[in-house]
Formats: structure tokens, sequence, C-alpha cells
């Protein structure tokens, strides 16, 4: 029914179409779900057109006040789009890439292939130039219909390497010196630690972990395969079995309601996110050598007011007071970890190293606020406005912690 229908129009027909069949209503929901999914697809190539009209307007170099346009451009998308310094990067990137295949770019245009699809795709390519990315984009696009972003990706892989294995090389060598450790909190108390480096070191690492964890089971370790996977990790990493062994210092944040016993509100541990009040007891009662500092909230409005005056191994009081009022990068839209704390009126203009004239900011963002044209200032009630060089003004509000439950 929407094959002929205007992608704006789409969404319209869904809402207001009765029909009196099941069968049929069902079946032109379904039709309908799929014209919306071309229009995404459509809008998504759009978006990344635009990226790179915005990127490669000479008008634009004389907006970015001489600064590199990469940077410029990519702080610009991460303001307009509210996402991270990292997620603009990375759309930027792609943009870039799928504007060198434009059979593939044609494809997300026209809704054959998914975006992710796209993306896989132009991920494989970054190693091939000039002619090569010619003959790589005739030679997939016919084959990517129906296939899913890993099959995508294998499929890229395999022909980059039969059309150039220098450049598959190359790339290979880049992608395992990029090497790290992330931590991503889940729900309930629990995070992931991901660790990302050569495939056959980490393999080896989670083998080595299973065997030890079957072998103990087959003796008659009554604990899952995984928790024992899991602990057995933490005492090689840190030659000890809990963290509360360990000497750290960890911020649980607590209301000041619940501090004295009048409410039993969400806690926080600064780093990961809320907790249960009982979880939290739990935790510092079990401390032996960790350290753990409450930091107390406001009532109202749930902002970082205080925090005990007891530190252990840690300089600079303030420091920690803004990296644990702030919690993250306070760029619009950035999610990031704080690298950096910024005077927000630079220091060498007479602004004062106080609370109010800092903030903590990821390591890009720091270089994206010292753009030339950009600026950021602080309101009387604490938020944040990032006017960029295009003229766009974002804010940025200090984040509460634990928030209420309205019931």
């Amino acid at each position: 029914m929407f094959e002929d229908v205007p992608a704006g129009q789409v969404l319209d027909a869904v809402a207001c179409h009765a029909f009196s069949d099941p069968l049929e209503r069902a079946g032109q929901r379904l039709d309908g779900i799929r014209a919306l999914d071309r229009l995404i697809r459509a809008a998504q190539a759009a978006q990344a057109e635009l990226i790179v009209d915005f990127y490669e307007d000479p008008q634009a170099l004389h907006m970015s006040g001489g600064s590199d346009m990469t940077t410029a451009t990519i702080a610009e998308i991460s303001l307009a789009r509210n996402i991270s310094p990292g997620a603009a990067g990375n759309q930027f990137g792609f943009a870039l890439g799928l504007s060198r295949l434009p059979s593939v770019h044609a494809a997300l245009r026209d809704g054959v292939i998914s975006e992710p699809t796209a993306k896989a795709v132009v991920n494989e390519t970054v190693a091939l130039d000039g002619d090569a990315l010619v003959l790589f984009d005739g030679e997939i696009t016919d084959r990517l219909t129906g296939l899913t972003p890993g099959r995508a990706r294998l499929l890229a892989r395999r022909l980059v390497i039969a059309i150039d294995a220098e450049a598959a090389r190359r790339r290979e060598e880049r992608n395992r010196a990029d090497q790290r450790v992330s931590l991503m909190p889940e729900l309930d108390g629990v995070a992931v630690l991901q660790v990302r480096g050569p495939a056959e070191q980490l393999v080896a690492a989670h083998k080595t972990l299973e065997s030890w964890a079957l072998g103990l089971r087959s003796t008659g370790d009554e604990r899952p395969v995984g928790t024992i996977m899991v602990q057995t990790l933490v005492e090689r990493l840190t030659g000890r079995t809990h963290v509360d062994d360990l000497d750290v210092e960890i911020g649980v944040v607590v209301g000041a309601e619940t501090l004295v016993g009048a409410d039993h509100q969400p806690a926080e541990i600064d780093g990961y996110g809320p907790i249960s009040p009982d979880l939290a007891d739990t935790i510092i009662s079990r401390a032996h050598r960790a350290f753990y500092r409450r930091l107390i909230t406001d009532p109202l409005d749930h902002t970082l007011v205080g925090r005990d005056p007891r530190r252990r191994r840690f300089d600079g009081p303030l420091a920690g007071y803004l990296k644990a009022r702030d919690r993250r990068c306070r760029q619009p839209g950035c999610d990031c970890r704080i690298r950096d704390l910024d005077h927000i009126r630079d220091h060498q203009h007479g602004g004062p190293t106080a609370p109010d004239n800092g903030q903590g900011l990821c390591r890009r963002s720091h270089t994206f606020k010292h753009l030339p044209g950009w600026n950021v200032t602080r309101a009387k009630n604490g938020d944040l406005r990032w006017r960029t060089a295009a003229g766009r003004t974002y804010t940025s509000t200090t984040p509460p912690y634990l928030v209420r439950s309205r019931t």
C-alpha cells in the first residue's frame, strides 16, 4: 500500500488508516514499518551527505577561524546532534568514507541496505584509495542486498584483501595497535569490563579462564562457570579476591534524608551509577582497606553540595569535588569520562580557580572549547552555555544525583 506514497506522508498514512480485517490490518502495518525504514535510511544518507557538504564548504573554512576543519566539523556535529565528540567523530568518518563509495551511498539512500550495513562496509575500506576504491564499490554493491551487517563486513573484508592485500596488512597493524580497557555500567550493581586487543591474546586469556573454571567445577566447586571466571580474573589482576581488599577510594553518593534515615532513595557509586541503599550499606560494611567517601546531595535539586572532609591518597580536594559534581564531560551531549578540569572563564583572563568557574571535560571537548569563535559561559543557575563558531548555542545543566521517585 505504501510503496508509492511520498516518504513524508507515510507516518500519517500509518496512523490514520483503519482496516476492518485483522490480517489485512497487520499486513498493512508491516508495510508501513518497512516504508518508514526506507525513510529512516534515506534520511541517514542525506545526513551523511550534508556533513560532507559542511566540511567541504569553502565558507566554512572562514567560519572555523583558521583552525583544523576536521576538528571544527566534528565539534559542530557533536553539539548540533547532542552526541559525544567520539560519536560525532565516528559519524564524520562514516560520512567521508561513504562519499568515497557512491554506489554504496545510493544503496543506503534507496533503502536497499541499512546504516549498520553501510558502516560495516565503509569501515573495511579505510586503507583503500584511487582505483582500488572504484573497483571495490562496483564489486560489492550488488551483493549487499539482504546481508546482515556482520555478513556484509566479512564480504567487504574478503574483497579488500583480494583487491589490495598490502592495504589489508596496514589496516591490521593499525587496529591491533589500538588497545584499550573500558568499563560499562549495567543494571543492578553489575558492570562490564571490556578489553580490546590482539585477537589471539584475548582468545588465549578467555580459554585460560574457562579451562580453569571447568577444572574447578570438575573437582566439586559449586559456583557457576561464569562466576569462577570473573572472580579468578579479579584475583589474578589485583592480587586480591575482592575489591574490598584493595587500597582504593570509592565515592558513594547518598541523599541528605537517606543519610539521616528519613528516606530510602537510591544511592550511587561514583563512576558507576544508581544502586539500592541497602547495597550501599552492604558495600561499605564489607570495606576493609577500601576507602568509601560519602558525597552528600541537596534535598531539593539533588546536585552535589558536599563531601566528607576525610580523604585518602587524593591530591586536591577541589579537583575531587568537580569530578564528583560533574561526573561526566560537561559538553552538551557528551557522556565521556572527565580527563581535564577546565576554567570556564580562562585563568589568564581573570577566571578564578573556584567551583563555580570549573567544569569537567573529556580531552576532545576541552579542545573544542578553545576553538576560534567558541565560547562557554555560566548562568546564575549553574547552567553552562556553549556557543559555537556557527552561532549555535547549547545548554549543559548541572547533573543531579539521586533522582527521586515520584511514588
